[in-house]
């Protein structure tokens, strides 16, 4: 063990001059490399949604559509034909926000242009469609009940009670609204940043530093085992 010992030192010695200088030279490379040699680009799909108005506990509230939009069973409904690990990929990547009481944003972000793009229209109208079968209902509802209203006969007592309900309903039907995109942006692609400069430097430093104890030591451990 002292022999192989001396032995490093020695050739430590011998190399000492590119043993320093390899970690600065693989330093000062990495430095100066292209920072984005190594990025990959990405995509992403944005999109602000104006909440509906016909009194839906979900979909008219937008501290409940975030929760809505990344359950299971809503992009089960939406992504029927991806698997429940491709799936859970998605909702890693889809984010909805909360702007306001009456505002959404959604965006989704992806590798893959087109499949970013498929997912992200896929979510959205999902949302939309069920938004207005919900909202057609409830729109239905109400007509029925102003035209059942307006047809009923009254005793002059009940008169004024009808006419303020066909008020109150008329102004309902006036508010009731479906949800609607308000401002779709292009699909934004990012370009990959690589790792940063200093980082960079950092690795190729300890690369060098790696070969260098490699070259010195490793011929000394072999020729023990000799």
């Amino acid at each position: 063990m002292k022999d192989m010992l001396t032995r490093i030192t020695r050739r430590i010695k011998k190399n000492i001059i590119w043993i320093i200088a390899l970690p600065v030279v693989l330093g000062a490379a990495g430095y100066v490399l292209p920072s984005k040699i190594s990025g990959t680009s990405s995509f992403t799909s944005e999109a602000a949604i104006a909440a509906g108005n016909y009194d839906h506990p979900l979909y008219n509230n937008t501290k409940e559509i975030p929760l809505l939009l990344t359950s299971d069973a809503f992009l089960k409904q939406a992504l029927p034909d991806k698997t429940d690990e491709e799936r859970a990929a998605v909702k890693s990547k889809l984010t909805v926000e909360t702007q306001s009481d009456s505002l959404i944003t959604v965006s989704y972000s992806g590798q893959n242009k087109q499949e970013t793009e498929s997912v992200f229209q896929a979510v959205i109208k999902t949302f939309l469609k069920n938004d207005q079968d919900l909202f057609e209902k409830r729109a239905k509802v109400v007509r029925q009940s102003i035209a059942a209203l307006e047809g009923e006969t009254v005793s002059a007592d009940a008169k004024v009670d009808k006419e303020r309900f066909l008020y109150e309903l008329n102004n309902t039907q006036l508010n009731l609204k479906a949800a609607g995109i308000i401002n779709s942006e292009p699909m934004n692609e990012t370009a990959g940043q690589g790792m940063p400069p200093k980082k960079k430097a950092v690795l190729g430093v300890l690369i060098g530093i790696a070969v260098a104890f490699m070259f010195i030591v490793i011929p000394e451990f072999f020729r023990e085992s000799l």
